[in-house]
């Protein structure tokens, strides 16, 4: 794994923002992604960190970027049930019909947090 996909993987964990935006705005690949796969877009989702979703989304990260095994950012976002960034990355062009290599859906993810028929609905209303 680059150095540089390293450092921004490690900017959205420790949630430092203005770093985050200053990297990338330096350059840094918002499609970086980790030894799996998964892309910093999907990291910031699974730590529900908006303002990092928006962030890499400006700088042009790949919505439907999947890890190695094919979970996504919005995956990432129904297992939180978190509605918010989930209509970011739906307003962005996500796919709510993705699968992963087992089968498994942004709405199979969505099963876990309290809010599962939120979350199930608003995947529901994106479908094409």
């Amino acid at each position: 794994m680059p150095e540089q996909a390293v450092d921004l993987l490690d900017l959205i964990a420790r949630g430092d923002r203005e770093a985050l935006e200053a990297a990338l705005t330096g350059g840094a690949d918002a499609d970086a992604s980790d030894r799996w796969g998964l892309p910093a877009l999907a990291h910031a989702a699974a730590r529900g960190d908006l303002a990092a979703v928006q962030s890499l989304l400006g700088h042009g990260a790949q919505v439907n970027k999947t890890s190695d095994a094919g979970n996504s950012a919005l995956m990432q976002a129904a297992a939180r049930g978190d509605l918010e960034i989930m209509q970011v990355l739906l307003d962005a062009g996500a796919d709510p019909k993705a699968a992963n290599k087992w089968g498994f859906g942004a709405e199979d993810w969505g099963s876990w947090p309290e809010n599962t028929a939120e979350v199930r609905a608003l995947l529901r209303s994106r479908e094409k």
